[in-house]
């Protein structure tokens, strides 16, 4: 994405920031609809950051601009890693959550599945009915595959399961609804603008996961609200491994909509470091919406330069590959900055 940003900023020096609408439609024309899967994420962080620029401007928050709050405090999930896989983990980390307040506890599945329904059954066993256990599949069944894991998943009371089968089909994930009764979340299959009324239109989801980076900005984000609004369908933030500034930016998209709201996508638990000057908090499993002008959060220019300098320094990290003390990077990096 730093490639994308950098061929953006030619037709960006100079312009308005204040003309948004003009900004995303030039972005489609400079040639990003080729490369959306690119493209979008590049163009959503330029996007957040014009309406902050724009919130300051005029001296109130961005959710004004998207038709005022309806929600003061969005909620959201509590992500359980489990990276070894056993049930006295995923135990152990969801009743955290839960002490925590969070009425959402997730966790990734499409590994075997014998042991993905373990996992599932000691952490709904854990928590109790009072909080949603949600499962993520991320396109790992074929459909056969599929309609035998929706079944068995049905007996654990699963809230949804995101995005069972392969994200362009579809037309199978319609007809997979029509056969289960455990109610199916599409993220992949509703990562792009013209998809999320698609899925809307073949009744192939009970709830649409998306996000700003995926879509290309708040805008798209908020015209797919509106969409899944119109079709009563719940729409649910999706999460990148998000530092807070993306968490924070959407929600003052989410927070222009109605409650109850299911509990959202974030990373921020598993964060040691981020890049604001102050840290988000959850209180419940929910974080209040900041009210000040913008986004209605500072950067911490240290961290900034901090991170500048790993980069250039060590370049790109694996979006999955864990940080350990055996990882290349200096010292300090591995003591808290909290």
């Amino acid at each position: 994405e730093r490639v994308a940003h950098e061929a953006t900023i030619p037709w960006i020096v100079g312009e308005d920031p204040l003309r948004i609408g003009e900004f995303l439609q030039r972005a489609q024309d400079r040639g990003w609809h080729h490369y959306p899967y690119l493209g979008n994420g590049a163009v959503a962080a330029i996007e957040m950051a014009l309406w902050d620029i724009c919130g300051k401007a005029f001296g109130c928050p961005v959710y004004q601009f998207f038709g005022g709050l309806q929600t003061e405090r969005v909620p959201f999930y509590w992500f359980v890693g489990v990276d070894d896989r056993t049930p006295e983990t995923a135990r152990r980390q969801a009743a955290e959550g839960a002490a925590r307040g969070f009425k959402t506890v997730y966790i990734k599945i499409g590994f075997e599945l014998e042991n993905d329904l373990r996992l599932a059954r000691a952490i709904r066993e854990e928590v109790g009915d009072g909080v949603a256990v949600r499962v993520d599949a991320n396109e790992a069944w074929s459909v056969f595959e599929a309609v035998d894991a929706l079944q068995r998943f049905e007996e654990v009371g699963v809230e949804f399961v995101e995005q069972p089968i392969d994200m362009h089909d579809i037309a199978g994930l319609a007809d997979l609804r029509a056969k289960s009764r455990v109610r199916i979340g599409a993220n992949q299959s509703a990562w792009l603008p013209w998809q999320v009324p698609e899925v809307a239109r073949q009744h192939a989801a009970d709830v649409i996961v998306t996000d700003p980076h995926q879509l290309g900005g708040l805008v798209p984000f908020h015209n797919a609200a509106a969409v899944c609004q119109t079709a009563g369908i719940p729409i649910c933030k999706h999460a990148f491994a998000d530092l807070a500034i993306t968490t924070i930016a959407a929600s003052h998209v989410l927070a222009t909509l109605p409650s109850p709201q299911l509990g959202h996508q974030q990373f921020l638990t598993f964060l040691v470091h981020d890049l604001l000057a102050e840290k988000v908090e959850f209180v419940d499993g929910a974080i209040q919406v900041p009210n000040g002008p913008g986004l209605g959060v500072e950067l911490d220019r240290e961290a900034l330069e901090f991170y500048k300098g790993i980069y250039e320094q060590y370049g790109e990290f694996e979006g999955y590959g864990p940080v350990t003390p055996e990882s290349p990077l200096p010292a300090e990096l591995h003591v808290a900055r909290r």
